[in-house]
């Protein structure tokens, strides 16, 4: 199937409710194909949509708006780029509608839910080095570390408050006794009703930490088992099928990057480097030499990677060398 080509049958059969596994797939391929496929479906689908609907006032005549659809459909992908979902007005990032095939059933919080073909979903991501933040349509507010996503549902806040997140998000969730806010990570879940508190995981480290602020949290496993309660200031980190929990000295110091701020507190430099990789997007290689052998307490806000290194370099003796995102840390020779 040539990319230009719209595959029109199986679209209107997916419509239609007759669609089979074969004209699923065609669909599904199309999308991957072009970002101006997508748009092009969710315009089917909102247009579909609207004309099905009742009014005492007026019924649209479907088979003819449909018809008018498809007329002027192909010109629609020829716009620029810029206006792919214009009324989705996130300011420090595009938000991307992602079209998730999901098929039978799926876990949501713990039951068993019936879900359409597709779903559509609001997608906020940040790309390495940078950090974002958004206000979800229950008020709650969100930050995103360098480098996270976060996605969730287009029925969102109308039964649940469902959001699913990779790399560090911080969350201030409006208070709602009747709906629970649940973040899905990888390894775990966070259900709260209202409070501050940040999810952070790590493909690196392997690991999983959740860190609250204020307010009260459950921790629990991807199946829906409790793992524990958190109180203010503490941190559960979770690693494999492991959990311990810490108690947080300052846990606003953990969530600095809020603010802009990168704070360590006597860290290990291996820590510290893994940090440095994120705030700045680039890749770090440390000379094994280092590891285990020195710990920083400093605050990073405005200054370069370059200026950070620096600074390293006068408490400790190490040589660096930056080649574009590449920045080599060996020890300095005698």
């Amino acid at each position: 199937m040539k990319k230009t080509q719209t595959p029109w049958e199986a679209i209107g059969a997916y419509l239609d409710n007759r669609s089979d596994k074969e004209n699923e797939a065609i669909v599904k391929e199309w999308l991957k194909q072009s970002p101006k496929n997508v748009r092009q479906f969710k315009e089917i689908v909102d247009t579909r949509y609207l004309t099905q609907q009742k009014t005492d006032r007026y019924q649209p005549n479907t088979e003819k708006l449909w018809g008018e659809l498809i007329e002027r459909i192909q010109p629609v992908q020829k716009k620029s780029k810029r206006l792919l979902m214009p009324y989705l007005k996130y300011t420090a990032i595009a938000a991307a509608i992602v079209l998730a095939f999901l098929v039978g059933k799926i876990q949501h919080s713990g039951e068993n839910a019936n879900v359409g073909l597709s779903q559509l979903y609001s997608t906020l991501s940040t790309e390495p080095g940078e950090r974002s933040h958004m206000m979800l349509p229950d008020g709650t507010k969100v930050w995103l570390n360098t480098d996270s996503e976060l996605k969730y549902a287009s029925d969102f806040n109308q039964e649940h408050r469902d959001v699913y997140v990779t790399g560090e998000c911080y969350f201030e969730v409006a208070k709602n006794a009747r709906k629970p806010f649940v973040v899905h990570a990888n390894d775990l879940q966070v259900k709260v009703y209202g409070t501050h508190f940040n999810v952070k995981e790590s493909s690196k480290t392997k690991q999983s930490e959740v860190t609250l602020v204020e307010g009260k949290v459950e921790v629990l496993s991807p199946e829906n088992k409790s793992l524990s309660y958190l109180s203010p200031g503490e941190k559960l980190t979770l690693k494999g099928d492991k959990y311990r929990i810490d108690k947080a000295e300052n846990p606003k110091v953990l969530i600095a990057w809020t603010q802009g701020v990168l704070v360590f507190v006597d860290q290990p430099f291996e820590e510290v480097v893994s940090y440095l990789e994120n705030w700045y997007g680039v890749t770090i290689q440390l000379d094994q030499s280092l590891h285990n052998n020195h710990r920083f307490t400093f605050k990073v806000k405005t200054e370069s990677l370059r200026e950070v290194l620096e600074l390293i370099s006068v408490i400790t003796p190490i040589q660096y060398n930056i080649d574009g995102e590449k920045v080599f840390i060996k020890s300095k020779r005698s």
